[in-house]
């Protein structure tokens, strides 16, 4: 038994968490989502195969190691049929097949003794979704393509069981106007000629698609965690909670940390810091005197020295931020904040503070306003209020005219 995990897309939705590293190289709860989805199939199975594309070399560099990794890249083809096309020739007669953008708690032993089936989720907007349409022995008899009006609230979870025949149905079906070939249009041939089975996930699923979704599976992931301390301690530090301190960070003196949170090797806290809960510090990061993180992810080598807050958040690698530099998560009206996905204004959740790249900088006194995404390799100059997007590379500075009058003492 083989798995292949399907991750050579882009993440547009993502964007900028995107710019320079694939969705499933995100990390969540401490490691990236591809990393979680594997340590659920590695015992299962004999061979995994990654389809990589975008980004391909972080995910190689990542998993070069893993024993039973092996990376198998996409053509010029898009979609995730022509992803699973690309393991044809490696995997054996039966495989599961996983998306590669999925966090989920369920065991996928089950999936096994069957020759066909796909994971199905009971869902609240399965408009949004693949809506799956069970009969009474909940085989799969219908699927509906984000449907105005869903037959069910079950939705394609992105977890399959197959054999080798879904490889003649993908060759057989039409590329699509936008140059890909999808799965589902195979999986509908499929459950036409044979009996596939619909398997309900109870466990918690997220289908990580938008930056708010990353902290939420976050925020899940963490609710996990046991207590484990195993860095440097200083003097007077409070730790309240499971609170994950790997080897190598420091955590020093007055500083207050409130699980669940990992603070990763290398990491620095403090003096008088305060880590709330659901904060992720990732390696070799420093949150400095009298800042706070609340509920954030703080991606590697980033820097919040002194006099900072970062709420609901989520800041990609190598950046430093200027003194004072504040992020708003809240509005006054207490409506979920406003986000731009793909060109749309959406809403999001109730509380939501910035989503920025990697390698920016901030000035002193920099404030964002909630649901702001900053692109990565960004300068923001002091005392600028950001209540907007900013696109990638850009220097962003405000000038104000100072006036200098002689006194008449």
């Amino acid at each position: 038994m083989d798995s292949i995990i399907l991750c050579a897309g882009k993440g547009e939705r993502l964007k900028p968490l995107t710019e320079n590293r694939p969705k499933p190289m995100i990390p969540i709860a401490g490691k990236p989502i591809l990393q979680h989805i594997i340590e659920k199939v590695e015992d299962l199975v004999d061979n995994i195969y990654i389809v990589v594309k975008y980004k391909k070399e972080k995910i190689i560099d990542y998993f070069k190691d893993y024993p039973k990794v092996k990376f198998l890249e996409q053509g010029k083809i898009d979609g995730t049929g022509q992803a699973v096309l690309t393991a044809k020739d490696y995997v054996d007669n039966e495989f599961l097949v996983i998306n590669g953008d999925i966090i989920f708690e369920d065991d996928l032993r089950g999936f096994l003794k069957y020759k066909y089936a796909i994971a199905v989720k009971e869902v609240e907007n399965p408009e949004n979704f693949g809506v799956v349409v069970l009969d009474e022995e909940n085989n799969i008899v219908e699927i509906q393509e984000k449907p105005k009006n869903p037959k069910s609230n079950l939705i394609n979870a992105g977890i399959y069981k197959f054999d080798r025949k879904i490889f003649d149905l993908i060759e057989k079906t039409k590329i699509s106007k936008r140059g890909e070939r999808e799965i589902t249009d195979a999986i509908k041939q499929l459950i036409k000629e044979e009996k596939v089975k619909g398997i309900k996930l109870e466990g918690y699923w997220n289908d990580v698609g938008r930056p708010w979704d990353v902290l939420e599976a976050n925020k899940h992931l963490l609710s996990k965690i046991n207590r484990d301390i195993k860095g440097k301690i200083e003097e007077n530090v409070v730790i309240k909670g499971n609170v994950v301190i790997e080897e190598n960070a420091i955590i020093k003196a007055n500083s207050v940390i409130e699980g669940p949170a990992i603070i990763k090797k290398g990491a620095v806290v403090g003096p008088l810091a305060y880590i709330r809960p659901y904060t992720v510090l990732m390696e070799n990061t420093f949150v400095g005197n009298s800042s706070e993180v609340k509920a954030s992810i703080i991606m590697k080598n980033t820097k919040i020295p002194h006099l900072s807050y970062v709420g609901d958040s989520i800041i990609g690698e190598n950046c430093n931020f200027g003194c004072n530099t504040i992020t708003a998560n809240l509005r006054f009206d207490d409506k979920p904040v406003k986000v731009n996905i793909k060109g749309k204004r959406v809403e999001s959740v109730r509380k939501l503070g910035i989503i920025m790249g990697d390698n920016v900088k901030t000035g002193i006194q920099v404030s964002f306003m909630p649901g702001v995404k900053v692109g990565s390799n960004c300068w923001i100059g002091a005392s600028c209020l950001i209540d907007r997007d900013i696109e990638s590379n850009t220097f962003v500075y405000k000038k104000d005219e100072l006036i200098f009058k002689k006194l008449n003492w």
